[in-house]
């Protein structure tokens, strides 16, 4: 499971509404300063992510809890969207070329075919994919932790 920590930012009867701040990896070297990469991230606001949880743990606005989506859902849902496009990409390019002997022209026609019609199939799959949990569930909270000196 992966896990991210979130605020709760609303409760309402059905579950809670989670927020989850994006965070740069930008700015924990020393060239940050000189690095591209670094000073667009300074530059660009950070993003909260907001997401709505069916839950029925008694939940209060501010808490921070603990929520997580399964590894399996994660690394299905990367394979649909990337490679599913790309292969059907270099298929349309190669039955284009070396299939049908179109010249370069077909072969361009054939790849933007193929990578649409991936694109298509990703998107219907992944509408239609019930037995895969892709929604974010709640763990737990967070269980505060005070200092005692």
């Amino acid at each position: 499971m992966i896990e991210e920590i979130a605020t709760v930012m609303a409760v309402h009867e059905n579950g809670v509404e989670v927020a989850c701040f994006s965070k740069s990896a930008c700015g924990q070297c020393k060239q940050n300063s000189t690095c591209g990469t670094g000073l667009v991230s300074k530059a660009l606001p950070g993003r909260d992510h907001r997401f709505v949880i069916a839950t029925d743990l008694p939940l209060a606005v501010n808490q921070q809890v603990r929520i997580g989506i399964p590894e399996q859902s994660l690394l299905t849902s990367a394979l649909l969207v990337y490679l599913l496009p790309l292969l059907l990409l270099l298929g349309g390019a190669g039955l284009a070329s070396i299939g049908l002997g179109l010249g370069d022209g077909g072969t361009l026609a054939g790849a933007a075919i193929g990578g649409s019609a991936g694109f298509v199939l990703a998107s219907r799959r992944a509408r239609g994919s019930g037995r895969i949990q892709t929604e974010p569930v709640i763990i737990g909270p967070v269980i505060p932790v005070a200092n005692i000196d």
